[in-house]
């Protein structure tokens, strides 16, 4: 082990992610856990235009430490310390990921990121507290490289299921499954087999195979670089009795489950820096709202930091959400909607409470809330699944219909709804969803007790002897 100058002797964790709420989210939690576990450093080093967003005081530049992100675990009893740095990206002043064409942004991204970030790792050892172990998420796998010309071991931190992490390893083994062709997209009977997984129709394929592109490319290089290694360790963000037949059914690979890495805690953000990308809608009054409410009464709906909706997706949902006749809380961020779609215009009649953005921990958190309505993002899913909220589920892209398809038949704790061909759900596709998971059917009991079911799992296993906590100390130990 390497001395750290502040804090004894002791690991310094530096996890390297994307300038997403997706990738945020995490790595953040996972931070938490292994400051408190390994009593180390953990820096988060997250591109310059997000670090800027969730510390607006910050005047670091890419590459330069910045202690004033410093900030101690959850815990108040625990040794340790989270911190954050930024690097570039190449996209400094860009708030918005979504609008970046795919391979423009993977060219930047490969080119400017490693040589800002050994700006940074070497900025460490100047100071006295040399980096001792990375960490990188999806997408980042040039970080090995850094890591291995400084002979710091680098471990990839797969922020996905391990279903699709096993969905991506089958692909690029050439299963044979997955020789199929276009025409087989529109065949409804066409299904896909592989090995732990439930029966996989195409609209459940992520879209980076469905429709290659950059990702595609980036995501076969994870592969390419796990397979440089006899027996490379992979850490899941997933907990073992959710995915234990695929986790299982990878073994020339250590895939640790150590998750779901999600926040435990209902408090209010902490003092340093904000907890998302997005300033909370505080001054709506929406946790108040909440406790106006009946127990399981409210719908809440939200689709992630990513999505944008057309006039035409915000006006169905409006409709059926008012339709059903229960109360809903939605989140609707002002980057997310098309010009002339105005709060107003959706806050008219109804039940309903409309919300820039949220701390969905605390919502889900909430007795009043009977079912989430949702993008399918992972990070999303996780927390209702640690709080036992049943979902109505509106996949949209990337690996989301197939989280959704893995809730539905594998789990059993949710509903798909139809969407037509713009791409989203009609009103009234919205309210049999709803009604589905809300109702006083056969179905609704048995997707409310699976839910709860799962919960249970979920708690178990992040529990201070659960199973993920165990495997996080396992590793930390092997290093």
């Amino acid at each position: 082990m390497v001395a750290d100058h502040r804090h004894g002797q002791g690991h310094h964790f530096l996890m390297v992610i994307i300038a997403t709420q997706s990738h945020i989210n995490p790595a953040r939690h996972l931070a938490r856990r292994l400051a408190r576990t390994a009593k180390a450093r953990v820096t988060i080093t997250t591109p310059l235009s997000s670090h800027r967003r969730l510390f607006p005081g910050s005047s670091a530049t890419a590459g330069e430490l910045d202690d004033a992100t410093e900030e101690a675990p959850l815990n108040p009893d625990a040794s340790g310390v989270i911190a954050y740095a930024p690097y570039s990206d190449g996209f400094d002043d860009e708030d918005h990921l979504a609008t970046i064409d795919a391979d423009l942004f993977m060219e930047k991204l490969k080119s400017v990121g490693p040589r800002t970030l050994a700006t940074l790792v070497h900025n460490f050892i100047a100071k006295g507290c040399p980096v001792t172990c990375m960490l990188y998420t999806n997408i980042l796998t040039w970080v090995a490289d850094i890591a291995r010309d400084l002979s710091i071991p680098a471990i990839h931190y797969w922020i996905q299921p391990a279903s699709v992490f096993a969905i991506y390893y089958h692909y690029f083994q050439g299963h044979p499954s997955f020789t199929f062709s276009a025409a087989d997209g529109k065949d409804s009977s066409f299904s896909i087999e592989l090995p732990g997984l439930p029966r996989l129709r195409m609209k459940d394929i992520p879209t980076t195979i469905t429709t290659p592109n950059a990702w595609l490319s980036a995501h076969k290089e994870i592969f390419v670089e796990l397979g440089k290694y006899e027996k490379p360790i992979v850490l899941m963000n997933t907990f073992h009795q959710l995915e234990a037949s695929v986790i299982e059914g990878i073994p020339e690979m250590e895939l640790i489950p150590i998750g779901p890495s999600v926040d435990m805690s209902s408090m209010p953000a902490e003092a340093v820096g904000r907890r998302d990308l997005f300033e909370e809608d505080v001054a709506s009054g929406y946790m108040e709202w909440l406790d106006s409410q009946e127990e399981r009464s409210v719908v809440y709906v939200a689709f992630g930091s990513l999505t944008r909706l057309t006039g035409r997706q915000v006006e169905e949902l409006d409709l059926g959400l008012k339709e059903s006749g229960r109360p809903y809380l939605w989140v609707l961020r002002k980057d997310s909607r098309v010009e002339g779609i105005g709060l107003e215009r959706v806050l008219k009649e109804g039940k309903g409470k409309v919300v820039e953005w949220c701390s969905q921990v605390r919502v889900l958190d909430h007795k009043a809330v009977g079912c989430f309505v949702t993008h399918c993002g992972w990070n999303s899913m996780s927390e209702a699944v640690t709080r036992g909220v049943s979902m109505v589920m509106l996949p949209q892209r990337i690996e989301q219909a197939t989280n959704a398809r893995l809730a539905e038949a594998a789990w059993g704790i949710g509903v798909t709804v139809e969407v037509g061909e713009d791409g989203f759900v009609e009103a009234a596709e919205l309210m049999r969803g709803v009604e589905v998971v809300m109702g006083e059917g056969e179905r609704a009991r048995e997707i409310r007790r699976k839910t709860e079911e799962w919960r249970e799992k979920a708690k178990a296993a992040l529990g201070e002897n659960g199973l993920a906590s165990r495997n996080l100390e396992l590793f930390v130990n092997s290093l």
